[in-house]
């Protein structure tokens, strides 16, 4: 095998630019191909602002009888941190809410879900490539599918496990590729892409809106927790307090009996035990009373930045990308397969191959 220089390459390279040219336009070909078969799909982006926990130092300075108890459970925030949004929606049981609530219209008005228009071909036009794809590389999850239906009639009866029908999983899968939910610092980013504007659109909204639901919830549900554990406090104290005035009392009917000295001690003691609970006492009520304006709040818990839109400008498939990609395949692989084929021609023997890529007809010809 014999090495040339930079020189003799680019001249090889030159004499065999009509079979890299024909290598080229045939990855052009099956990039033409790619994009024609590829269905198209589109985003709706919308952007908010996610309501955060607000530290309170207030809340951290809590009185020793607090600390005694659970502050764990005082001390929770009653708004859901920002950067659990993801993990909220990837949620299997989050999901199977959004895959039933209505993404289309039918001809009669009748709102259809997810699961319905995904398993009915009547809901999106015909398309090549999806229909080539079903019954090609997608025919085993056909053929799988067809078959499970004494599954799902035995899942129905059995109501004590969170179960997915095989359509259920479909519109699982297309919610797992479909939806993205990005938390930045200052604000959310959801992206919502399907094969249909419209349904793209919905699906966000429905994404949001459920997910406001749940953070409503959680904050609700704190807030109650709280409230509970306050009136629970709040009982224990007063319980106590009027176990001191008990105990007051029955030191002034033993007056008579202690000295002097001894009654004022323990009225000293008894004082000092009585203030600090009333103290706890007040600052009890006083959250107590500062918990009945949170349940009268109604400050969103997002604020958007851009409203779902219709998206009737494809994002994929990037037609003009593939094409330069599948190009530049061409042309590279058009370039090694000049370069190789001769060396191979001589391991191989091969006589096609070295009728047209013989390395001794070159160096003839570079004579000549």
């Amino acid at each position: 095998m014999q090495e040339f220089d930079v020189t003799d390459l680019i001249r090889l390279l030159w004499r065999k630019k009509s079979f890299i040219l024909k290598t080229t336009f045939i990855c052009l070909c099956l990039g033409v191909l790619v994009v024609l078969l590829s269905s198209k799909q589109y985003t709706s982006i919308s952007s908010f602002i996610p309501q955060k926990p607000q530290t309170d130092l207030d809340k951290s300075a809590l009185d020793a009888y607090l600390q005694r108890e659970s502050p764990s459970i005082y001390e929770a925030n009653e708004v859901l941190n920002p950067g659990l949004y993801p993990r909220v929606v990837e949620n299997v049981t989050f999901r199977k809410k959004v895959m039933y609530m209505p993404v289309w219209e039918g001809k009669d008005g009748k709102k259809v879900n997810l699961v319905e228009y995904l398993s009915s071909d009547e809901y999106h036009p015909f398309h090549f490539g999806r229909w080539l794809k079903k019954y090609t590389i997608g025919l085993p999850a056909t053929i799988r599918t067809a078959k499970k239906g004494g599954f799902e009639n035995a899942m129905e009866r059995d109501t004590s496990l969170l179960i997915l029908s095989p359509k259920e999983q479909r519109a699982t899968d297309v919610l797992q590729r479909g939806v993205v939910l990005w938390i930045g610092e200052d604000n959310a980013l959801l992206q919502v892409t399907t094969g249909d504007p419209v349904v793209a659109a919905r699906l966000a909204q429905n994404v949001l809106s459920l997910l406001k639901e749940e953070v409503t919830n959680y904050r609700s549900a704190k807030i109650e927790e709280q409230w509970v554990f306050l009136k629970r406090q709040i009982g224990v104290v007063m319980q106590e307090l009027k176990a001191k005035q008990q105990e007051m009392a029955e030191l002034q009917t033993k007056q008579h009996i202690l000295s002097t000295g001894n009654i004022d001690i323990q009225k000293g003691y008894l004082l000092a035990e009585y203030q600090h609970l009333y103290g706890s006492y007040q600052e009890l009520n006083g959250k107590l009373e500062r918990l009945k304006l949170k349940t009268q709040d109604n400050t969103p818990v997002f604020t958007m930045l851009e409203e779902v839109y219709v998206p009737y400008q494809a994002s994929a498939p990037r037609r003009g990308i593939i094409l330069t990609a599948f190009v530049a395949l061409g042309l590279f692989l058009g370039m090694v397969l000049v370069i190789t084929l001769p060396y191979i021609a001589e391991v191989t023997r091969s006589k096609f191959l070295m009728r047209h890529f013989s390395v001794k007809g070159d160096q003839v010809k570079d004579v000549e």
